[in-house]
């Protein structure tokens, strides 16, 4: 446990017996979310990468909080990089060398930094049952046109915030690990950042931590990352609004051995420490050495698990998403700004951009169907009045054939009746079969007729009324 903290005036924490005559203590200005009443109403919304906000998505607004006081680590408590830990802070600093130098070469931070990183875990970290490395960024002020691809190339994030809330964690944890999400979740989850610089030690844009153990429960705000490209929900952070009383310390000189651990969530709720803010900050310029080299540095983000105190314990553990991306990866020229681009989370977006145009393809042919039923519907709607017009056509047509036959056949009649009466008058007889003939002649046409009617209807497949 650290020492017993005062406050002086400034609001800044004083630790008795941590006097030091080569103190490095800073003042500073840190960049806050604005005091405005809207955020009790408003939730705050931010773009991703980068804070990249072209179309004015954003209602984040920034403002300087007072002068704060920044505690130079070194040697305070007696240590060399005093006397935190992750539990009690939500930080430590820690001495851990590294002979890695090739900073731009994706397979060999894979197989040679990450176990690295992977070993000082274990070793400071009790609980370490399974680690999953999910992200990395290398992080420098200019922009040379160098970057790694899988590892994003970011500015300083000069403002006070927190890396994710719950929400975005338990996302992020059920995405990455599937079937054995509720597992791990059963346990211990962490978010444990190491963060270090490269190449030379820090002398113009330092990292300033705040004790996580002096957080206030309703410190943290949190704000909805969306994405600059789609304007989509990406995913959550915390924002935070100034007021006195954060605890701030920061390393001078911060150089590649001096690596810092945080937390940016633990699912424990028995420590005193759940998370820390941090920021970058511009170290004061009167301190900064003349010619000094821009500070670079690469930060790796961790899941770290605690499996449940009972229970079956799984024989492995998953392989590392950003390993996975770094190993397959080369080195590239790029033009636009990039967000983490680990091929897990790459095949994500890509699965989901999938899936989104497979639906977009289905509902699109679900309307074209729905389209040509009711076309097909009203074709045969007009199908069917044109065919009940034929039937009520064809019924009329039979009554008149009808009519007709009943004419005929009493032409008939009369014909023999008047044939046999007419049997001893053959001039007479003669006369009325002519005329008798011509009637039979028109009638016998009309029948004719009438039958070729029928035979047209039939062949429209109309079926004549029995």
């Amino acid at each position: 446990m650290p020492s017993k903290t005062l406050t002086n005036p400034d609001g800044a924490a004083s630790t008795p017996g941590a006097e030091r005559n080569d103190t490095k203590d800073i003042h500073v200005q840190l960049m806050y979310l604005e005091d405005d009443p809207l955020y009790k109403t408003v939730k705050p919304v931010q773009i991703t990468p980068n804070f990249a906000d072209r179309a004015q998505r954003t209602n984040v607004r920034l403002a300087s909080g007072p002068k704060e006081t920044l505690r130079d680590v070194r040697g305070l408590h007696g240590k060399p990089l005093g006397n935190f830990s992750l539990d009690d802070n939500g930080f430590a600093y820690i001495k851990a060398p590294t002979a890695f130098r090739n900073w731009s070469s994706q397979p060999q931070i894979a197989q040679e930094y990450l176990p690295e990183l992977e070993a000082v875990l274990r070793r400071e970290v009790e609980g370490c049952d399974e680690i999953l490395f999910y992200d990395a960024r290398i992080r420098q002020e200019a922009d040379e046109g160098l970057r790694v691809e899988g590892l994003s190339y970011n500015p300083f994030a000069r403002q006070v915030h927190s890396d994710n809330t719950e929400r975005s964690v338990i996302e992020k944890i059920r995405s990455l690990t599937e079937m054995k999400a509720d597992y791990l979740l059963n346990g211990r989850a962490r978010i444990i950042n190491l963060w270090r610089p490269i190449k030379h030690p820090v002398y113009d844009c330092g990292l300033a931590i705040a004790d996580g153990g002096t957080l206030r429960n309703d410190d943290i705000i949190e704000c909805d990352r969306h994405r600059a490209d789609t304007g989509d929900y990406w995913d959550t952070m915390g924002v935070v609004q100034y007021r006195p009383g954060f605890d701030w310390y920061y390393c001078s000189e911060q150089d590649e051995e001096d690596v810092i651990l945080f937390k940016n969530y633990d699912s424990a709720t028995h420590v005193n420490a759940r998370i820390c803010l941090h920021t970058a900050f511009d170290v004061p310029a009167e301190t900064v050495p003349s010619g000094a080299l821009t500070r670079e540095s690469i930060e790796v983000r961790a899941l770290v698990f605690t499996y449940p105190a009972s229970g079956h314990r799984p024989a492995g553990s998953l392989p590392h998403p950003l390993a996975l991306s770094l190993e397959h990866n080369d080195l590239r020229k790029l033009t636009d700004e990039h967000t983490i681009t680990d091929r897990l989370r790459t095949d994500i977006d890509e699965a989901n951009e999938v899936k989104d145009a497979v639906l977009l393809l289905r509902r699109q042919e679900i309307k074209k169907l729905e389209r040509l039923n009711r076309a097909v519907i009203a074709e045969l709607n007009r199908a069917n009045a044109s065919l009940e017009t034929l039937r009520l056509e064809l019924a009329h047509l039979q009554q008149q054939n009808v009519a007709q036959s009943n004419i005929i056949s009493d032409l008939h009649y009369q014909r023999d009746h008047d044939l046999d009466r007419n049997a001893d008058q053959p001039q007479h007889s003669l006369q009325n079969s002519c005329e008798r003939a011509v009637v039979l002649q028109q009638t016998e046409g009309q029948e004719r007729e009438t039958r070729q009617w029928k035979g047209d209807d039939l062949s429209h497949g109309v079926e004549a009324p029995k």
